[in-house]
């Protein structure tokens, strides 16, 4: 049984057991207990951040949405690699050096071939050489686009990505959000409670004091074992306080000096609407269909590209070349290829072509089996997400009429204690008839509040299932 469940059943039936005329409360007076030690007083009061300032502080200093933009960053670096690539084939070689005299022609040589390997000697010049050469396409069969598309289509995978979890992120905040304001009203109903219980303690001694025979010594024993059994309930509830504010503190990433305001859960102001219209909405902006639809995409942009890639590319090929060499004679023949001096440029049109056939029909075969499995995968998203949102749908349904009930019987509870003191005033009543209507006031009051929260989760969760934030409860 849930915590704030607990807390109502034991409540309950503390209430049941008080006595009538329980109106002050003392300790235990038969126990020899240690003085109690003083609570520090606080001398810095925590700022009370809002639900919208925690959802916008998570949004800033969440982990797992760092770790989302980092991604996002990995395929954005990508893209501008797919849309780079193609026109970066070019390369620049270039050496310096010193070279011996070297004289004659290729058809008579005035230097052997030795005489570049002696030492440095008499005459020997720096030598330099640079050389430029690349290629720009002009044609690929779509090889450029195609690739280029499905890195677009990635990033937005990465996108959507980012944004489902955001919406967990959010889901998250809002879930620990209001379990820490239930488990605050939880605990201010068990005090009250307590505070009663301390009371009826109270009015059991006194009677058992003075001998009235309308008391025994176990009633008095059955409210103390009440209590201190609520008093464990309520140390589980600050533990579950804790929980929640660690939580609070890690997803906003404020570390000092948190708190919330010190507000009861309300109904939350949001219409309802039909179900289509949420189905609606989830088919916009649901994330998950999103990037399925952008998966797609990128998988039938990979298949254009795989099978561009049984055709040739045709391009432009540019060189340029320049050495020079003081100590060497320039070759000014046609047919001789000067290494030492010279000056040149080309330009030409090419043609490259991979005959690998067979493994490129293998590469386009497994691209078509991952376009089929991305369109099954969208397919199921659809599907998958109209489901969560019906049951999601539903749930909102249940919690809303579940707290409108309590909400009635909270009330009514509330008139039946009125008319029950109106009778006891005219004495037509005595205190006895108090405890049921009390009783039962308490018991709708936790139960009502408990509604709240899975009102407010619940609605939560029917924002995070469509991807549309405004059917959440307001910030």
């Amino acid at each position: 049984m849930p915590l704030p469940r607990r807390i109502v059943a034991l409540v309950a039936a503390a209430l049941v057991a008080a006595p009538l005329d329980a109106r002050a409360g003392v300790d235990d007076e038969d126990e020899d207990d240690a003085p109690a030690l003083k609570a520090p007083i606080a001398t810095i009061k925590p700022h009370a951040y809002t639900l919208g300032e925690c959802l916008l502080l998570a949004e800033r200093n969440a982990p797992q949405l760092w770790a989302a933009r980092a991604r996002l960053g990995v395929v954005h670096g990508q893209l501008d690699e797919a849309k780079t690539t193609p026109f970066s084939f070019w390369s620049a070689n270039s050496t310096f050096g010193y070279l011996p005299p070297i004289g004659g022609t290729a058809f008579y040589n005035a230097t052997p071939y030795t005489a570049l390997y002696r030492g440095f000697g008499d005459g020997w010049q720096p030598a330099f050489q640079i050389g430029v050469s690349g290629t720009l396409p002009i044609y690929t069969f779509g090889k450029i686009d195609s690739i280029k598309k499905a890195a677009e289509a990635n990033v937005r995978v990465n996108e959507w990505d980012l944004e489902k979890t955001r919406l967990q992120i959010r889901m998250d905040v809002r879930r620990a959000y209001y379990g820490l304001m239930l488990t605050r009203d939880m605990l201010y109903i068990a005090n009250d409670v307590i505070a009663k219980l301390d009371r009826g303690i109270e009015g059991v001694v006194k009677k058992l004091e003075s001998g009235d025979a309308s008391v025994e010594e176990a009633d008095r024993l059955r409210l103390e074992i009440q209590r201190d059994e609520l008093g464990a309930r309520i140390l589980e509830a600050k533990r579950q306080e804790t929980f929640a504010i660690a939580g609070l503190r890690f997803l906003t990433g404020v570390q000092t000096a948190f708190d919330i305001p010190d507000e009861p859960l309300k109904r939350p102001e949001v219409t309802l609407g039909p179900v289509v219209r949420y189905l609606t909405a989830a088919r916009v902006f649901r994330p998950d269909i999103n990037m399925a639809r952008a998966g797609v995409a990128a998988r039938r942009s990979f298949v254009d590209f795989q099978r561009a890639q049984l055709f040739p590319n045709f391009g432009l090929g540019l060189g340029f070349g320049y050495s020079i060499a003081p100590s060497a004679v320039p070759q000014t023949a046609a047919w001789i290829g000067d290494p030492f001096n010279r000056f040149g440029y080309s330009i030409g049109l090419g043609m490259q072509w991979g005959l690998d056939i067979l493994p490129k029909q293998a590469r386009i075969a497994q691209a078509e089996s991952q376009l089929e499995e991305a369109r099954a995968m969208e397919r199921f998203a659809l599907g998958g997400v109209a489901v969560e949102v019906e049951n999601a749908y539903a749930v909102v349904v249940e919690a809303k009429g579940r707290e409108e009930n309590w909400d009635r019987a909270e009330h009514r509870a509330k008139r039946w204690i009125s008319t029950v003191q109106d009778a006891i005033d005219l004495g037509t009543r005595d205190e006895r008839f108090l405890i049921e209507p009390l009783r039962t006031y308490v018991f709708a009051r936790a139960n009502h509040e408990q509604a709240l929260m899975d009102f407010h989760v619940a609605l939560s969760e029917l924002a995070r299932v469509t991807g549309w934030d405004q059917a959440a409860p307001p910030t």
